[in-house]
């Protein structure tokens, strides 16, 4: 039996299966759906310094293979989290990662400082990308993304990921800097910027009229930032998020060059799929004698299967 467990951080994940921040809320909304032990880590709603009520209805459209939202980073804040949410996900049978965000990067030491001070997870994931909320894109701004980071690097014992965007800035860029400030790793990509018009109204459909758009309809944009971040940062530790919906979107991240996968939009379709795609993923291994899953990670880059 192929075996699927990735070992990056300093840690062993069960599978390259990821829960993505946002649908999975903080991982145990879903332990009555799915089998958590199958499930390699969760990455936790974002939490911010102070608590965010999140954007006006309406938040959610439907669009052609995927959704648009514009949630607008709703979270209790740090202080409640830590009072009534952060000892229900330490004891999740999987391995954890903590969304943070701030609008500063002095902001983002005092919360990643606090954040330090919590037991039990395995890496903190700067979230420098949301399309929902005001202001500019952090992750945009190559030199900006290198203060955040070392911002929460100089005060985190664990290893500390980016979450860039796939729609703005200088991806390469952003990373080198990410890269060179301390980051352990990236999260490739958030949802990508769009927008709907209520055509019966002429309006948009949502309130703060963009939103960020996330299904199989940004698999390939998806692709496409991973593949040529992985080209340019052979070592780097990349989550790849965008689009993945079923085992051969999964696959195709994978041989892309992500060491882990992330799922967002396919949970709200179905809450068992990361379950799924474990058990799939391994009999599409075995039935190609195939090990282990990191005989496919970044396989695009060296001439495909069969080809060594």
């Amino acid at each position: 039996m192929a075996n699927l467990t990735v070992n990056r951080l300093g840690t062993s994940f069960a599978t390259p299966v990821v829960l993505a921040s946002g649908p999975a809320g903080f991982g145990y909304e879903l332990s009555d759906a799915l089998d958590l032990a199958q499930v390699g880590a969760v990455t936790t709603k974002t939490i911010t310094r102070e608590p965010k009520a999140g954007n006006p209805q309406p938040r959610l459209v439907d669009c052609a293979c995927g959704a648009l939202n514009s949630i607008g980073l709703e979270n209790p804040g740090v202080e409640a989290f830590v009072q009534t949410t952060h000892a229900r996900i330490i004891q999740l049978p999987l391995r954890r990662i903590l969304s943070l965000a701030a609008t500063s990067h002095d902001e983002m030491e005092q919360l990643a400082r606090q954040a330090a001070a919590l037991s039990g997870y395995d890496a903190i994931e700067l979230n420098l990308s949301c399309p929902n909320v005001g202001g500019t894109i952090t992750g945009a701004n190559a030199d900006a993304v290198g203060d955040f980071v070392r911002a929460a690097v100089g005060v985190s014992s664990i290893p500390v990921l980016v979450k860039l965007p796939g729609d703005s800035g200088n991806l390469l860029r952003s990373t080198e800097q990410a890269l060179k400030a301390g980051a352990a790793g990236l999260t490739l990509i958030n949802s990508v910027r769009g927008l709907r018009i209520d055509w019966n109204t002429g309006r948009p459909f949502l309130s703060r009229v963009y939103g960020g758009l996330s299904g199989p309809a940004i698999l390939p944009i998806a692709l496409a930032r991973v593949f040529e971040v992985r080209e340019a940062f052979p070592s780097a530790l990349i989550i790849g998020t965008g689009g993945l919906s079923d085992l051969g979107s999964c696959l195709e991240m994978l041989m892309a060059g992500a060491d882990l996968v992330g799922i967002g939009f396919g949970l709200m379709v179905d809450p068992e799929l990361p379950q799924k795609l474990a058990g799939e993923l391994r009999h599409w291994l075995d039935e190609r004698g195939m090990a282990s899953v990191e005989e496919v990670i970044g396989i695009a880059h060296s001439g495909g299967l069969g080809v060594h």
